[in-house]
């Protein structure tokens, strides 16, 4: 959506979305609405903060209040290892990008963040640059702008090919019918692979299964969005005091059913209320289950690849981030789609670099 809005802005006329189920029923309304600048690559810090931007200047537009709240990422670090990497990346790469974050000491955290368990925590590292808003109301104002600039929806439908005739792509066959295209995205998140699989194009996507959850509302207190480089887990609390988060357990490989599961609701509550005690009585309200659509390196793709069939662009891979990604990945894929232009933006994440063997690997990848 963020792409066919930016495509509208440009000009660009006939601009069809094709969704399998209805608009944001994949990650888009999945995720925890979080949002922030750092990353361990200069790629992926660079892309994060030029996407933040639009994605601030696209909400303050929109008549839906976002629930921006800029409360920071406070990540736990547990050993010295972990200490001296965000030490260097804060010295390095976030301090050179204006963004750099401040360093605590468990004694300060205690009394700044009195109901976190900081027992084992060597240091914590706060960027204050960090936020969330309410991912459901972004993507109904990216709906209702594209619905006022003349771009149509096909909801329910199923894409199950690209056609392709004399090396171009040149049309999508539908459970509804075969559309053609002179331009033609694919946006599909963990089933992106799958699709492009039918146009001959194998690129290394995985789709793993994440599950969340959140808890019956509570008086709000908790401001940052905490992470235990222990436990792997994070926790924040939405506007209305709904405490949500996730554990990185288990990794479940490929298009598996989104189902949650016992084991781990399990492993939340238990990670959850060993970091914040408070939480240990809270009543689960509710858990539901979405795809990363992963990398090897975790570092989304754009663009296109030369030898591909012509007229045919992904944008895919997000790893976990594509909310934060997406509103400057619309941008720049508009630009891509109509004018040709590879942005400098783009350029280190083109679907090439698995060839040419420059991978951003990219480890901070949460939940």
């Amino acid at each position: 959506m963020a792409t066919a809005y930016n495509l509208a802005l440009q000009g660009a006329r006939d601009i069809v979305v094709v969704e399998q189920g209805y608009m944001g029923s994949g990650a888009s309304t999945r995720n925890a609405g979080h949002f922030r600048v750092h990353f361990w690559t200069p790629e992926n810090t660079r892309f994060a903060i030029e996407s933040n931007k639009r994605l601030l200047e696209f909400t303050s537009k929109i008549d839906l209040d976002p629930e921006t709240h800029f409360g920071g990422y406070l990540w736990l670090l547990y050993k010295e290892e972990q200490v001296r990497s965000f030490k260097e990346s804060n010295n390095r790469t976030w301090s050179e990008f204006g963004v750099p974050g401040k360093f605590l000491m468990p004694k300060e955290m205690s009394e700044e963040y009195p109901y976190l368990n900081v027992k084992d925590v060597i240091a914590g590292f706060l960027g204050p640059q960090d936020g969330k808003m309410n991912p459901n109301h972004v993507v109904l104002a990216y709906y209702k702008r594209n619905r006022e600039l003349g771009v149509r929806f096909l909801t329910h439908t199923k894409v199950e090919r690209i056609v392709m005739e004399a090396g171009k792509a040149t049309s999508v066959q539908t459970s509804n019918g075969t559309i053609e295209a002179q331009k033609i995205l694919v946006a599909a998140g963990g089933w992106t692979g799958k699709l492009l699989k039918t146009a001959n194009i194998d690129l290394p996507l995985e789709p793993q299964r994440k599950e969340i959850a959140v808890t019956e509302p509570m008086k709000h207190f908790l401001h940052p969005e905490v992470i235990s480089m222990k436990a792997s887990a994070y926790v924040g609390q939405m506007l209305h005091g709904e405490v949500i988060g996730s554990i990185d357990y288990p990794i479940v490989k490929g298009l598996a059913t989104l189902v949650n599961t016992f084991d781990w609701c399990r492993a939340f509550a238990t990670a959850i209320s060993e970091l914040i005690p408070s939480t240990r009585h809270l009543m689960l309200l509710r858990s539901w289950s979405g795809y990363y659509a992963m990398t090897p390196d975790h570092s989304h793709i754009l663009g296109r690849d030369p030898n591909w069939p012509e007229n045919l662009y992904v944008a895919t891979g997000f790893s976990g981030h594509g909310f934060m990604m997406g509103s400057l990945a619309g941008e720049l894929m508009a630009k891509n789609i109509v004018h040709d232009k590879v942005d400098d933006l783009i350029k280190p994440f083109l679907p090439t670099r698995f060839e040419e063997d420059t991978l951003i690997n990219e480890t901070m990848v949460i939940g």
